[in-house]
């Protein structure tokens, strides 16, 4: 808990204040570098396009162009945030206004434990849950999703329960 009596984030994480509650998003400090891959190989896909465009070969460098195109433009431009206040929560997700909301209100948060088919490893899943509904949040590692789940919880007023096996220490 920091001086202010809010409660930290976990690494990665960053929230800033805004008129009526808080803005909670992921720091993206690393995605420049996927930008500049992608870009790059959007740029190389683009000439391969050009160079076959009166063939038939020129459909499969399209495609790929385009799929570069738009992954560089989403880590370039695109945003998620989860703004929360008093018994409310906004999943955004998109670029600037364009993009899919969620409301969430009236709800509880729930931590859910499962296990991986492939190798049995667990992983943790945060819900909120509406009238017995629930819809995914966010997937994260048990302690840095109990710090969002207290953040949240925080900032909700929403209660935060535990469902599964319980992790060994």
């Amino acid at each position: 808990m920091t001086e202010s009596g809010q409660l930290e984030l976990p690494p990665g994480w960053q929230s800033d204040a805004v008129a009526d509650g808080v803005d909670l998003r992921v720091v993206s400090s690393g995605r420049k570098y996927i930008v500049a891959a992608t870009g790059i190989f959007g740029v190389l896909a683009g000439s391969r396009v050009i160079s076959h465009w009166n063939s038939s070969s020129a459909t499969p460098w399209l495609v790929v162009t385009a799929i570069l195109t738009a992954l560089a433009l989403w880590c370039a431009l695109g945003d998620e945030v989860w703004h929360l206040e008093r018994n409310r929560l906004v999943h955004q997700t998109g670029i600037r206004g364009w993009g899919f909301s969620r409301r969430y209100q009236d709800a509880n948060l729930e931590i859910v434990q499962r296990f991986s088919t492939k190798w049995g490893l667990p992983y943790y899943r945060l819900y909120a849950v509406v009238n017995g509904k629930s819809s995914f949040l966010v997937e994260r590692r048990e302690q840095e999703l109990l710090q969002l789940a207290e953040f949240i919880s925080q900032y909700t007023g929403w209660q935060v329960r535990t469902h599964g096996t319980p992790a060994p220490d």
